[in-house]
């Protein structure tokens, strides 16, 4: 199998973290308009698709291996990376919260609040932007990945997760800047995946990722301590290792939806916010309650099309301009 195709398994796997997200809060784009519905037509994902998150992190894990295992790595040029890879999307986002409070849309905070949100920096209240909360996560995951891969290894990174993960459990996750926190669990699947993505090729695609389908729907259930991350190790395994036509319809619409995933991930619930405040109060009409999923689904649609610019206007061009600025921090090193 290509690496094409892994990265391309991977850029799906991202987009189904991301909308599994986003339809866990549709309920934000209905609620205005459809004060009293509460079908959904996938009452799994109304119920559980929060675990995205979980599944982002995992991603994560492995996107973090594949980068740090390479020749070209450099823990200035990896930092350099990541800066621009979070920060312009983020900070973009944060301008259209600052228009939501200002239109008193969105509860607002003290300053100081929203200037030490803009840093991602570890804090133990919810930042500024609630969902944002997954992005502090993120940073101190870069933060051990660039300290502990350049003088153990990334079998050393998985040993560090996992001790820090373990203590998390074993503590009640203790307040620790998040860095000991079961969630490392969720960033260790991937790196674990990574670590054993050559044996696990013998079981192809099909089988991990029902066994952790599996695993999952019973686990909701029937749970027991880091049972998503195992879950979401095996389901990865098997996104990783899918070999489809990506190049054809409707599977190019999957991997560009991937691209855009970040996008997706920050702006969905400002999409939907506005969605709902739209169909509850500007409209000079009811809308009928049969139209209620047409809206829902609208919106998702409309939030897939505004995040896929939001990719090709700004994350694609920042990431184009982390490489050149990476560059001569690569040649430094190689001279």
């Amino acid at each position: 199998m290509s690496q094409e195709q892994k990265l391309e398994g991977l850029q799906a796997a991202r987009a189904l973290a991301a909308l599994s997200v986003a339809y866990f809060h549709s309920y934000v784009a209905v609620r205005g308009a459809y004060p009293e519905s509460t079908w959904l037509p996938i009452p799994a994902l109304a119920r559980w698709g929060f675990l995205g998150v979980n599944f982002f992190f995992a991603i994560s894990g492995y996107v973090i291996c594949l980068v740090t295992s390479r020749p070209s790595f450099t823990v200035a040029g990896f930092a350099t990376k990541r800066v621009f890879r979070l920060y312009p999307m983020y900070w973009v986002t944060l301008i259209a919260v600052i228009g939501l409070i200002a239109w008193g849309k969105y509860a607002p905070q003290t300053l100081g609040h929203f200037i030490y949100s803009m840093t991602l920096l570890p804090q133990q209240g919810a930042p500024t932007y609630d969902v944002s909360w997954t992005l502090e996560r993120e940073l101190v995951f870069y933060t051990l990945a660039a300290l502990c891969v350049p003088f153990i290894g990334i079998t050393g990174l998985a040993l560090v997760l996992g001790a820090l993960a373990f203590a998390g459990w074993y503590l009640g996750n203790p307040w620790s800047f998040h860095v000991v926190s079961t969630t490392q669990a969720d960033f260790l699947a991937g790196v674990l995946v990574f670590l054993g993505r050559k044996p696990l090729t013998r079981f192809g695609s099909a089988v991990p990722f029902a066994a952790g389908v599996v695993l999952l729907a019973w686990t909701r259930e029937h749970d027991f301590p880091f049972s998503v991350p195992i879950s979401m190790a095996l389901i990865l395994a098997g996104m990783v290792m899918l070999q489809l036509p990506w190049q054809r319809r409707p599977f190019v619409w999957l991997v560009k939806a991937g691209d855009a995933s970040y996008s997706i991930y920050l702006t969905h619930y400002i999409v939907f916010l506005t969605a709902s405040i739209i169909g509850g109060q500007w409209l000079p009409f009811a809308l009928p309650g049969w139209s209620c999923e047409i809206w829902r689904f609208a919106v998702m649609l409309t939030c897939c099309l505004v995040s896929y610019s939001t990719w090709i206007a700004i994350e694609r061009p920042m990431i184009r301009l982390s490489e050149r600025f990476s560059r001569p921090l690569l040649l430094a090193q190689r001279a």
